[in-house]
């Protein structure tokens, strides 16, 4: 009876460890969904007011549509195999830093000031995490292509 338990453990544990795992499947949640689950997140980490979180969905809405489309479009540009010049890509970076500032200014009027301070220091922390990633990631990519050149 206690090797038919052990041996019911391992072929569960087995099975279990065996079950493929889908690297980059993401849920595929429409903008309203992205902003009701930021706003929340907001409510939690700054305590927001019932007024502060309606003025927070809709900008967090407008902002996830807005999103979704500039990513649709780059899609088809991958497919196109098309790349921006340095002209469009200065527009692009320019327009992305546009809307960071505008959203910044409707954060400070809707925030008082030690949320917004909150709010300020999570962004910057967000947005040098997401640059030690994409570092991250370009290395790996680097030393991807070099492998491959070394087996050729």
């Amino acid at each position: 009876m206690k090797n038919l338990l052990i041996a019911l453990l391992m072929t569960t544990a087995i099975s279990l460890s065996a079950q493929p795992f889908e690297k980059g499947e993401r849920p595929n949640f429409t903008p309203d969904q992205i902003a009701e689950l930021q706003t929340k997140k907001m409510t939690l980490h700054l305590e927001l007011t019932e007024n502060q979180q309606q003025q927070i969905l809709e900008i967090n809405k407008k902002n996830a549509v807005e999103r979704k489309q500039k990513m649709e479009e780059r899609k088809e540009l991958r497919k196109k195999g098309e790349k921006p010049n340095s002209e469009e890509l200065f527009k692009i970076k320019s327009e992305r830093l546009d809307k960071q500032i505008a959203h910044q200014g409707e954060m400070k009027t809707i925030l008082n000031e030690q949320q917004f301070e909150t709010w300020k220091k999570t962004s910057i922390r967000k947005k040098m995490q997401l640059k030690k990633r994409a570092k991250k990631h370009r290395k790996q990519k680097r030393l991807k292509a070099h492998k491959r050149n070394i087996k050729k």
